[in-house]
C-alpha cells in the first residue's frame, strides 16, 4: 500500500524532473488527491476497480484516519484472497467466513485480532462491496446482511459475521506512578532502580518526554497533540496552574475544534525541548538548506484575533486561511520566521529538523514499551491510553474535590453541582466528546462499573493524595496498571 504524495522537496534527479510534474498533472487529471492510498496485487498491476473505489466520494466522505485504516483493512482482505489465488470480484460468503476465522480464532495466525478490530474490518469490506455493487463491478457482496429487528419496529440490517459485545481491548489506563515509571525507563532512559542507564543514547529526551507529558496532561488525542503549531501553545503563568488552548476543527475528532487544558509544568517542559533538542534539529536543517529545498512551503506572517492565517507561498504572494481549516498534513508546509531565519510552525520535529507526522509518535511508544519488556518492567502504554488515564485521573480529582475537599453540606453539593455541572459533565467538556455515554461506559469504564462510593462515603487522611485515589481504584480494576517499584 502506498500514498499518492505530490513533491514536497526540489527535484534534483533528471529523470525526476522530467516526469515527476507530468505524473502530479496526469494524477490530478484523472481525480486521484494528494495522500489517496492505492494497492497493487502481486503482479504488479494497479487494480482500477480497487483504486476507483479510493477516489470516489463514497470514501472521500470518510474521516482522514478513517481512510487510513479502511485501506489497511482493504489490504489485509485482498491479500487473504490472492495467496489463495481468488479474484475479489468472485468472493462469497464462505470465503468471508474462512477470513473471519482466521483473523479471530484459527491457532495458526499468530496476530489473531479482536472483536472490536474485525468489526472495523467488516465494516471496511461491507463498504467497500457495498460501492462495487453500485456501479455493477460485482453482482453481491460476500458481505451477508441479516435483520435483527425486534419483534415490531422498522429493518434493522447488520453483517451476519458482525461480533457481539464488541470491546475495545486496547481500552486500559495508567495510574500515576505507574506512567511515571514508563515514562522514566521508556523514554528517559533510567534503569528499574531509578539509576540513569550509562549504554543509554537517546538523541530525543527532551522532545519524547514533552509529547508524552503534553498528553498526560491535557487528555488530548495524538493527533491533536501530535500536530500543535507553535501559535496553538497557550501561555503561562505559573507551573502550578493549567491553561486553556485550542484545538483545531480540521485536526479534532469528528471536525469539532474544542478548548483544551494542560499544566503550567508540562508547557514550561515544553518550552525546555523548544530551546534544547527543538533548537539543535532546527539549526542543522538550517545549515544544510534542507527548508529552502521545500517547494510547498508557507510562511505565516501572522494569526490574527479571529484564528485567520496569514502567510506568504514560495513566490512571495499573500493568502489568507482559517486555522481550523489546516489539516496535519497541511500543517507539515507552514513555516515561520524564527531568530535565525525559517524553522517549521510545528512543534513536534524529527532530528533532520522537519515537522514529524503525528503517527511516527506510534513508534516512539513502542520503542519504549519494547525497552521497559527487555528490562522486566511490566508496563505497556500507547498514546490513547493517557487519554484515558487523563479521563480517570480528572474524575478523581473532580469527586474528591466536591464531594470531600470542600467539606459541605449535601444541599450546598447540589446547589454547586447545578452552578458548576456534575464532575462527569466537566470530564465530557475536557476530552470534547459529544455524547457523556462515551465519557462514562468507554473511557472511565473501571469508575462507573465499580462503586463511585469508594469516594463518596470513604474519608481518607487528610493530605491524601488524588495520585493514592487512583491507585485505590486500581486495586479493584484488572485493566488499570499500577506499579508499587517508583523512582
Amino acid at each position: 500500500m502506498a500514498y499518492a504524495r505530490p513533491s514536497r522537496r526540489r527535484l534534483t534527479s533528471p529523470v525526476a524532473i522530467e516526469y515527476a510534474p507530468t505524473l502530479d498533472a496526469r494524477e490530478a487529471s484523472v481525480g486521484i488527491r494528494p495522500g489517496q492510498p492505492f494497492l497493487l496485487p502481486p503482479t504488479g498491476q494497479p487494480d482500477i476497480d480497487v483504486s476507483l473505489f479510493f477516489a470516489s466520494d463514497t470514501f472521500k466522505r470518510l474521516a482522514t484516519d478513517s481512510q487510513v485504516s479502511y485501506a489497511m483493512d482493504l489490504k489485509v482482505f485482498l491479500s487473504f484472497l490472492a495467496v489463495q489465488e481468488l479474484d475479489w470480484r468472485d468472493a462469497t460468503r464462505d470465503d468471508l467466513v474462512d477470513f473471519e476465522f482466521w483473523r479471530r480464532r484459527d491457532d495458526r495466525n499468530p496476530r489473531r485480532v479482536s472483536a472490536a478490530k474485525f468489526s472495523r474490518e467488516l465494516a471496511a469490506i461491507s463498504k467497500f462491496y457495498s460501492w462495487q455493487q453500485h456501479r455493477g463491478t460485482v453482482s453481491r457482496s460476500p458481505v451477508v446482511m441479516v435483520d435483527q429487528r425486534k419483534t415490531s419496529g422498522p429493518p434493522s440490517l447488520r453483517p451476519e459475521l458482525l461480533p457481539k459485545n464488541v470491546r475495545s481491548a486496547r481500552v486500559k489506563w495508567l495510574t500515576p506512578r505507574a506512567y511515571s515509571r514508563w515514562r522514566d525507563i521508556g523514554l528517559g532512559g533510567y534503569l528499574p532502580d531509578g539509576t540513569r542507564d550509562e549504554r543509554w543514547r537517546g538523541r530525543n529526551d527532551g522532545r519524547n518526554l514533552a509529547l508524552a507529558e503534553t498528553l498526560w496532561s491535557s487528555g488530548l488525542r495524538l493527533r491533536e497533540g501530535g500536530s500543535l503549531v507553535l501559535d496553538e501553545l497557550p501561555s503561562f503563568t505559573s507551573e502550578l496552574q493549567y491553561a486553556r488552548g485550542r484545538v483545531g476543527e480540521s485536526v479534532a475528532k469528528g471536525g469539532r475544534g474544542r478548548d483544551f487544558w494542560i499544566s503550567g509544568r508540562t508547557l514550561k517542559r515544553i518550552d525546555n525541548y523548544r530551546e534544547s533538542t527543538r533548537r539543535e534539529a532546527v539549526h542543522r536543517a538550517q545549515r544544510e538548506s534542507r527548508y529552502t529545498a521545500i517547494t510547498t512551503k508557507k510562511v505565516v506572517d501572522r494569526v490574527d484575533n479571529r484564528r485567520i492565517v496569514h502567510y506568504r507561498d514560495g513566490a512571495g504572494r499573500p493568502g489568507a486561511v482559517p486555522l481550523d481549516n489546516l489539516d496535519w498534513k497541511d500543517r507539515l508546509d507552514f513555516f515561520v520566521e524564527g531568530a535565525d531565519g525559517l524553522e517549521p510552525w510545528m512543534l513536534w520535529l524529527s532530528e533532520a529538523g522537519l515537522p514529524l507526522p503525528y503517527r511516527t509518535w506510534e513508534a516512539v511508544f513502542s520503542t519504549a514499551n519494547a525497552r521497559c519488556h527487555g528490562l522486566g518492567v511490566d508496563i505497556r502504554c500507547h498514546p490513547h491510553m493517557l487519554r484515558h488515564s487523563f479521563a480517570l485521573r480528572m474524575l478523581v480529582a473532580l469527586i474528591y474535590a466536591h464531594d470531600r475537599r470542600m467539606g459541605i453540606t449535601a444541599a450546598e453539593r447540589r446547589e454547586f453541582r447545578h452552578l458548576f455541572g456534575d464532575p462527569w459533565v466537566l470530564v465530557q467538556t475536557m476530552l470534547g466528546h459529544a455524547n457523556l455515554a462515551t465519557t462514562r461506559d468507554c473511557y472511565l469504564e473501571p469508575v462507573s462499573g465499580l462503586q463511585v462510593e469508594l469516594f463518596l462515603n470513604s474519608d481518607p487522611a487528610d493530605g491524601s493524595l488524588i495520585d493514592d485515589l487512583v491507585s485505590r481504584v486500581a486495586q479493584l480494576s484488572p485493566r488499570i496498571q499500577d506499579s508499587e517499584g517508583q523512582r
